[in-house]
This record gives C-alpha cells, sequence and structure tokens, in this order.
C-alpha cells in the first residue's frame, strides 16, 4: 500500500511539471502571439471595413454607441456569476450563470455592427455585485456579481470580415473594454510572467519527484 502511495507522489510531482510546461511555454506563447496579432492588424474605420473582403481578419478601436441597449444597470455586455458557498479550504467559489453577449455598435468614424453573440468579454469596464455573500441551500440561489462594458466607453474587437445587411461587419472573437495599446501591453505582460509562474511550479514538482523517488529507493516493506 505505501509504495502505491509513494508512486502517487512521484505522478502528482510530474503532473506538476507537465503543467508548469503548459503555463510557461504554451500559454505564455498564445499571448506573445495575440499582442503580435493586434500589433500586425491596424484599426479599420467604418469606411475601411466596408472595403474589405469577407473572410480578412480585422481590427476594430473605437467607443460603445450610446445605440447599444442597456441589457443591466449600466452595461450593455456583461458575464454573471454566482456564489455557491466556499470549498474545503475556505475559498470563495463562483460559477457563471448567465452570458449576455449581444450584437454590438462601435464608434470608428461611422458605426461598425459586431454581428455575432458568441465572442470573449475581456478587461470589463465596470463591475457590480449584490450586497451580502450568501448562498442557499434551500432554493439553490447565491449572491451574484457582474463584469461587463459600457457605452460611450473604449474597445477593441478581434475578428473576421463579415457580409451583413447593410454592408460589411464583423463577427468577432474578442471584445476588449479598452484601447489597442492596453491589450498589446496586458498581453506582453502576461508573456513576461507566466514563464516565471510555469517554472516555478515545474521546480515545485521537481522537487517532489525527487523526494518521491528517495524515498521510493530507501523503502523496505515490512517482512
Amino acid at each position: 500500500m505505501q509504495f502505491f502511495v509513494r508512486t502517487f507522489v512521484v505522478l502528482f510531482g510530474l503532473a506538476f511539471v507537465v503543467v508548469g510546461f503548459l503555463v510557461g511555454v504554451g500559454m505564455a506563447g498564445e499571448a506573445r502571439s495575440a499582442a503580435a496579432r493586434a500589433e500586425a492588424l491596424l484599426p479599420l474605420t467604418a469606411a475601411q471595413l466596408d472595403d474589405q473582403p469577407p473572410g480578412q481578419p480585422a481590427l476594430v478601436e473605437g467607443q460603445l454607441s450610446p445605440r447599444n441597449p442597456v441589457r443591466f444597470r449600466d452595461f450593455v455586455a456583461y458575464v454573471r456569476e454566482e456564489f455557491r458557498g466556499t470549498d474545503s479550504n475556505g475559498d470563495e467559489q463562483w460559477f457563471e450563470d448567465e452570458r449576455v453577449t449581444p450584437p454590438l455598435l462601435v464608434e470608428a468614424a461611422g458605426l461598425i455592427r459586431i454581428s455575432n453573440d458568441s465572442y470573449a468579454l475581456d478587461a470589463p469596464h465596470a463591475r457590480w455585485q449584490e450586497e451580502g455573500l450568501e448562498w442557499s441551500s434551500r432554493t439553490q440561489e447565491g449572491t451574484r456579481r457582474y463584469r461587463g462594458l459600457v457605452a460611450g466607453r473604449p474597445v477593441l474587437a478581434l475578428g473576421t470580415v463579415t457580409r451583413g445587411a447593410e454592408g460589411n461587419e464583423l463577427q468577432a472573437e474578442l471584445v476588449y473594454g479598452g484601447t489597442r495599446a492596453e491589450y498589446i501591453a496586458a498581453q506582453r505582460s502576461v508573456a513576461r510572467w507566466l514563464p516565471w509562474l510555469g517554472l516555478c511550479m515545474g521546480a515545485a514538482g521537481l522537487a517532489v519527484i525527487i523526494l518521491g523517488l528517495w524515498v521510493l529507493r530507501t523503502w523496505r516493506p515490512k517482512r
């Protein structure tokens, strides 16, 4: 039995090394690629978007139009999470229970329409949370918090050009609550610190493996 426990410790350490590699190399590489992509695409105005062929990668930078209808409080798009109590360590548990990301209008020397409702929402303009922090097992309801976008604030949208009923539109993969420069800086920052996090995780996993192998080598079953 003790042999299997020690073997599990080694495998657990190996898992940490693998995750550290994925974080330090894979995720950091994705952040660098995201920054490079935004740098390579110049922001398009409404007129310039209309001149692009469908399927062309595109970047739009502007302000959310006041013509976007408010969905909740002052949010024109938002993600809602619900508090579901705490885990065994006392950490709060929040789970996404609603996502409202409708098509949007962006002012960029004219109006540009984001045509889809499946985009990721990053760097929200504002956050709001209900008072208290409760979870009722009887009603299965808890405190809710929101993060979303506000009309009149700057946004960056990345996606591809698509043909709409009144001209070209943007099918967005990502809508970011900020400017192109802020988005690039944020991705570069992530790309800088993720390798350090991955290195720490990998070192911790390696230490667990070494300890597990040492214990396995010195352990002798009782006779």
